[in-house]
């Protein structure tokens, strides 16, 4: 059989990742967490450092690099969307790099292409958040460490923590994560990988260190469970069996290589254990342990089972492909508020919005403003913009005293309680409930629209 050629090993897996990628990139809604980056990046510079000071400051340097890209790209969805796409595709380009160490073209080329079909691969090359980003660097990060293990010099230390550094700075906990992943084969170098991976930390440290009095961004997180393992899978890879085919050919692998089972297994058994003790495990926090799972599912494969699996992990993942391109494909189907307000918007209608909600308080007013166009029913109550005090919320006025008396409100929410007042202050929640009754309700994934009318 004639042996593959280098060009097609490197090309063919990039070109799959592009086109999945690019694939509806605008199909789903953005949903609230990529909302916050739409909201953050339109900030003048004043107030983004003004906002990193009081909430967010771990993602301050995606929000940076994401802004000054805007500047030229501008804030629509295929921009913001479109360095995640990037990342996503240079990582597939990395990963073929690993996989040709382990096995050759062949494995190289089969290791690119499973990586390219995976739904994961898709979902968060289309997601506005720093996740491909930490990929990348996590990717990078490993091809250093394994090419400082196979010849240490100071040069490759020195690579090796730029990489470290550049994961850190995407995402925090997951480039500490890493760290960990990578001791498992870095404690035979005592003198290159410890001085490297701890000069790489500092950015990820700085950062953490810099976020220990903002933990509410996170007080939605719960312990870590028997279902938290069982959906690991299907969190982990936007797909149960794509996520069990992946997981246990890198199980049967990993007995092959130190460095890519801990960065594999490492970092996702670390926070599985610290979630038993304290809120923090979220899947998509260990999303860095993906192209190295990828490459140990493939180490030991022969050329036919390498095409099978990639086949295989297509074919299963295809429905999760599509789902992850419908607008609540995010988990948010952020847009269908025009849908629901437009056609029965009246002149003098107002919205509301929850103000204590627990964890997203701030998100009903992004998509709000980012999904409903005008005219709409004016945000009466607000009386500064979201993001514009350092707070992600938006002020209000005291006591609820701007909502005047209109005939109708449309009440704006990220769930469906059955009581559309809850979260909301006790002024405000007796001024409404006093005078109006419901008259409609929608519900749809992270929205809930009800609209109330005088009694």
């Amino acid at each position: 059989m004639k042996r593959v050629t280098t060009p097609l090993v490197w090309a063919l897996p990039a070109v799959v990742t592009a086109v999945l990628g690019g694939w509806r990139l605008t199909g789903a809604a953005l949903w609230a967490d990529e909302l916050a980056t739409w909201g953050a990046v339109r900030l003048s510079w004043e107030r983004l450092w003004r906002l990193a000071d009081a909430v967010d400051v771990v993602l301050t340097p995606y929000y940076a690099g994401l802004k000054a890209f805007a500047v030229i790209a501008g804030t629509g969805t295929t921009a913001l969307r479109l360095p995640s796409l990037l990342a996503m595709i240079l990582t597939t380009l990395v990963v073929v790099a690993l996989g040709r160490r382990a096995g050759g073209d062949t494995a190289g080329l089969g290791a690119g292409l499973l990586f390219a079909v995976l739904p994961v691969t898709s979902r968060y090359a289309q997601e506005a958040r720093p996740y491909a980003l930490a990929m990348l660097g996590a990717a990078l990060a490993l091809l250093a460490l394994v090419r400082l293990l196979e010849r240490p010099t100071a040069g490759r230390a020195a690579l090796y923590a730029a990489a470290v550094a550049a994961t850190g700075l995407c995402h925090p906990l997951s480039g500490l994560l890493m760290i960990a992943g990578h001791a498992l084969a870095g404690w035979r170098l005592p003198r290159l990988w410890p001085p490297a991976a701890l000069a790489g930390s500092l950015p990820a440290l700085a950062l953490c260190l810099s976020a220990a009095g903002q933990s509410a961004q996170i007080s939605w997180i719960t312990l870590v469970g028997a279902q938290t393992v069982r959906n690991l899978p299907q969190q982990l890879f936007a797909s149960a069996v794509v996520g069990g085919l992946i997981l246990g050919l890198a199980i049967l692998g990993s007995s092959t290589g130190k460095a890519l089972a801990g960065a594999g297994f490492v970092p996702i058994v670390l926070l599985l254990a610290a979630g038993l003790l304290t809120p923090v495990w979220v899947a998509r926090y260990v999303l860095i342990t993906v192209p190295a799972l990828v490459v140990l599912a493939t180490w030991s494969l022969s050329r036919a089972h390498l095409a099978a699996v990639v086949a295989l992990a297509a074919f299963l993942g295809y429905p999760a492909q599509l789902d992850i391109r419908e607008p609540a494909g995010h988990g948010q189907d952020s847009a269908r508020i025009a849908a629901v307000i437009r056609p029965l918007y009246r002149p003098g209608d107002v919205a509301v919005f929850p103000d204590a909600h627990y964890s997203i308080a701030w998100a009903p007013r992004d998509l709000y403003q980012r999904y409903l166009p005008t005219p709409r029913p004016p945000d009466v109550l607000a009386t500064t913009g979201q993001r514009l005090t350092g707070r992600l919320a938006a002020r209000e006025c005291p006591d609820a005293a701007c909502l005047g008396a209109p005939d109708r409100i449309w009440v704006i929410r990220v769930d469906s309680p059955a009581d559309p007042l809850q979260d909301m202050t006790a002024a405000k929640r007796d001024r409404i409930a006093d005078g109006y009754r419901i008259a409609r309700r929608w519900s749809y994934p992270l929205l809930g629209i009800t609209l109330l009318e005088r009694r």
